[in-house]
């Protein structure tokens, strides 16, 4: 990977939910899509329901408490939305900073292992090999894997393709 494939984070790298922790659910796996979200129009009808509703709440028999909560759940929505742009951006680059670091410790492994493997080589050093084993296992993982698929490949060959029918 070019290092100018990979610009620094400029965000503020905080995201402070703490004033309405309180206020935050965590859903079981798969509810999302049960709940229903906000229609086209939804802020119209809460200018029109604060307009409306002290006036003639009590004639429409609606309960005030029901305004109030409107208010305080709207309030706790914008709270929240407040604090999604940075906390989105703040997840990707943390979910791109664990990649970025991964692949470079990965790199540097193998790079262990190459020389680890070098020198045994070039200097009559069989003792590092030993040293060394765990990582050198690590580093072929994939070699090994890879080669494994391989002979398993050529010893069960997959079966000719049938031919297209020439029938018209």
């Amino acid at each position: 990977m070019s290092e100018n494939s990979i610009g620094k984070y400029t965000g503020d790298g905080v995201v402070d939910a703490s004033p309405f922790k309180h206020k935050l659910v965590d859903l079981k796996h798969g509810d999302m899509p049960k709940l229903k979200r906000s229609k086209p129009g939804c802020a119209g009808v809460l200018v029109d329901l604060a307009k409306a509703m002290p006036e003639h709440g009590d004639e429409a028999r609606i309960h005030p408490d029901w305004h109030a909560e409107i208010v305080e759940v709207k309030q706790t929505l914008d709270a929240i939305r407040a604090q999604r742009p940075e906390a989105d951006k703040l997840a990707e680059v943390l979910r791109e900073s664990e990649a970025y670091y991964e692949d470079k410790l990965e790199v540097l492994i193998s790079r262990v292992g190459k020389a680890v493997v070098d020198t045994a080589k070039g200097e009559d050093k069989p003792g590092l090999l030993a040293t060394f084993e765990s990582t050198l296992r690590y580093r072929a993982q994939y070699a090994e894997k890879s080669a494994a698929t391989r002979r398993k490949n050529q010893q069960n060959p997959a079966p000719p393709a049938a031919e297209p029918s020439t029938r018209g």
